[in-house]
């Protein structure tokens, strides 16, 4: 399904953001990861559990029952289903059928999401949760952002596009972090197994009013900008800015922002994108007194959250078709490759065979 292959959806075994750890309390939180409905809450000791959201006497959604103890209970019919999935209680009868229980989900709480496995649970090792490569997270000496939160009409391959192809910058956020430099610079290559990262680096760096104005830039500048996708979800870089001729390799920034953002998703037409960032302590006394406009910072994320909306509108409308490619996409085309990699390699283990009959999107780079 484009912009991937066509029969290609999206990897199981990996660890995805699934909600923030803010979310999920004492009251069912109701979330699609993948294409199936799940039901997250709080146990009495605070240990967030995952289970399949759907109860499986009439499929009513457990996301609408209520928490009894550690246990949810279907606000159908009754049935009580504890933490580890087995249904302890029904109403109308002593005997629990063998088939009356609940997938669960590995979940690790991890900083201030939660993570979790849609996939083999005997896979699921926590050692490969990308975020343990940015230790600025859960470095305490480093300012966080709290992470926020959208639910995306569009299909997540199409924010992960997004997030690939930073020449967007230049256009789409063209009064924020844009910068008239941004598309025409060369971006740097890097890959390896399951990572590729974009590197551009701008000497005498064009930059927006509002970057100079919130992020407290005096003189002119030049401006490294670094993401790292740790496929096939999660996106990691930094924002630099140093005094113009500096040596970027071992003079300090004058502002150093870390930027984090995770996609999942949700249906086939949509997906979950949580994001934060982090500004070293240093600089980050710079920042407060020039504080940003937080109205315009949150800006930055929703217009790209409009723009993977309409995107998906005019696919629902008129389906498919056939992108014209541009010598800007090799970074994003290779994203897409990995992605699909993945899926096949999937496919592949079980058997199963991906129909290759239509044009197969990503696979020209």
């Amino acid at each position: 399904m484009y912009p991937l292959s066509a029969g290609l959806y999206a990897p199981r075994n990996c660890w995805y953001v699934a909600a923030r750890s803010a979310e999920v309390g004492r009251v069912p939180l109701e979330r699609f990861i993948l294409d199936e409905p799940v039901v997250f809450y709080r146990t009495e000791a605070g240990e967030a559990v995952a289970l399949a959201g759907r109860c499986p006497h009439r499929g009513y959604p457990l996301g609408r029952g209520r928490i009894e103890g550690d246990a949810v209970v279907c606000g159908y019919h009754g049935l009580r289903f504890e933490a580890d999935g087995h249904c302890s209680h029904i109403p109308s009868q002593e005997t629990i059928p063998p088939g009356c229980r609940l997938k669960t989900y590995p979940l690790v709480e991890h900083w201030e999401w939660l993570w979790m496995w849609p996939g083999d649970p005997a896979l699921a090792d926590e050692a490969l949760i990308p975020d343990n490569r940015t230790p600025t997270l859960t470095d305490p000496a480093w300012v966080k952002r709290s992470p926020l939160y959208w639910k995306v009409e569009g299909r997540y391959q199409l924010l992960n596009d997004n997030l690939l192809d930073l020449t967007h910058l230049t256009v789409l956020h063209a009064d924020t972090i844009g910068g008239g430099d941004v598309a025409g610079t060369r971006e740097r290559h890097e890959e390896g197994e399951d990572w590729m990262r974009s590197i551009r680096w701008i000497p005498n760096a064009v930059v927006t009013d509002w970057v100079r104005k919130s992020r407290g830039i005096v003189g002119p500048v030049d401006r490294e900008i670094m993401l790292t996708f740790a496929a096939p979800g999660f996106h990691y870089g930094h924002d630099r800015y140093f005094p113009a001729g500096a040596d970027h390799g071992n003079d300090r920034p004058s502002l150093d922002i870390h930027i984090f953002h995770a996609v999942t998703p949700a249906t086939r037409t949509s997906c979950h994108y949580f994001a934060s960032s982090a500004v070293d302590p240093v600089t980050f006394e710079l920042s407060r007194k020039h504080p940003p406009d937080t109205g315009s910072a949150v800006k930055i994320f929703t217009e790209d959250v409009e723009a993977i909306g309409e995107i998906e509108r005019l696919l629902g409308a008129a389906g498919d078709f056939e992108e014209v490619p541009l010598r800007a996409d090799v970074h994003a085309l290779r994203g897409r490759h990995m992605v699909q990699a993945m899926i096949r390699a999937e496919l592949s283990s079980q058997g199963a065979i991906p129909d290759r009959s239509r044009p197969q999107h990503g696979d020209a780079h």
